[in-house]
């Protein structure tokens, strides 16, 4: 679902009323249909600033603005019910920003999946990266401490199963697709009971283009055994050398690095480290592969006749956002 939301605002940023319309009732068909993806034990207790439906919106304000690298920002939201309430948006699902820009007619909504830890009370925090055309990220790279900010959701995201028995899954990312895929690794890996390892692939253009840098080290320093990331960095000095050819060996307690791209090589490499490191490859409920990046980088590796696809890793096997 938050794939399919995402794929249609890439591709047709103003929504026309009767889109629009055709929007809010499936996302509200869909959220009231399936609370589970809105509630958790953990969070039963707490207030939460969402609704289980994207007809009502709320009005966040922003709080913090950090400029995290060349064309990316950390924004911070305080919540509209104060310091006690949490968003109750699960891990890996997105929020919709949205905008009306100045003589348009319409409104641009974007999905944006929250990075912060999900049970502090009182923010939401988002990173938003500004692209050239951009008019969604070029607007909130616009806002400052005390603008608001209009949004609605939760679109849902992948409904994580913990395994009392050891398993093996692979994340994969391609540029700011890491957010989703960070949010769901952070909650996976905080069940102590859950005996899943993951390993993360992530590709970014060149290594000032790496953002939570210090949070995915953070969460491979404590969970050594069940999480490891791996970045593909595809510029470089080296020039168009083969992903892996200049696969780097780590320290104890450091990121790996390889220069190029993550490619079928690569993704066969994760794979058989994932089937060596004992138990089965794919999670509680089969999936094997996790993906979120951008459009032409999907088509490679979970297109019909991509690079899974090639390697034997089936539709089902594969979550997409």
């Amino acid at each position: 679902m938050a794939a399919t939301f995402a794929r249609t605002f890439r591709a047709r940023p103003y929504l026309t009323s009767a889109a629009f319309a055709g929007v809010v009732g499936a996302a509200y068909y869909t959220t009231t249909q399936r609370p589970v993806l809105l509630d958790s034990a953990h969070n039963a207790t707490q207030t939460f600033s969402f609704p289980k439906t994207m007809l009502f919106s709320q009005q966040l304000t922003v709080t913090g603005v950090e400029q995290v690298n060349h064309d990316t920002k950390r924004i911070t939201f305080s919540l509209p019910g104060g310091k006690e309430e949490t968003t109750g948006v699960p891990a890996s699902a997105a929020i919709l920003t949205q905008h009306t820009p100045s003589n348009a007619w319409f409104p641009v909504l974007r999905p944006y999946t929250p990075i912060h830890d999900r049970s502090e009370p009182g923010i939401l925090q988002l990173l938003v990266k500004k692209y050239p055309l951009g008019v969604a990220s070029s607007y909130m790279h616009s806002l400052t401490p005390g603008s608001q900010l209009t949004v609605r959701g939760p679109i849902p995201g992948y409904v994580w199963q913990p395994s009392p028995t050891p398993r093996s899954v692979l994340f994969v990312a391609g540029g700011a697709g890491i957010t989703p895929i960070y949010s769901l690794a952070r909650e996976a890996l905080k069940d102590e009971q859950d005996r899943t390892r993951i390993h993360l692939l992530w590709g970014v253009n060149g290594e000032r283009d790496i953002v939570l840098r210090e949070e995915l080290a953070a969460l491979q320093a404590k969970y050594p055994e069940r999480f490891d990331v791996r970045y593909f960095v595809s510029s470089s000095d080296e020039g168009g050398k083969d992903a892996g050819s200049l696969a780097t060996t780590p320290a104890k307690g450091e990121q790996s690095r390889e220069k190029g791209y993550i490619d079928a090589g690569a993704l066969r490499r994760a794979m058989e480290a994932c089937e060596s490191g004992g138990g089965s490859l794919g999670d509680a409920k089969g999936t094997k592969v996790f993906f979120c990046g951008p459009p032409g980088m999907q088509e490679k590796i979970v297109g019909k006749k991509g690079i899974l696809s090639e390697l034997g890793v089936g539709k089902k096997e594969v979550y997409a956002w």
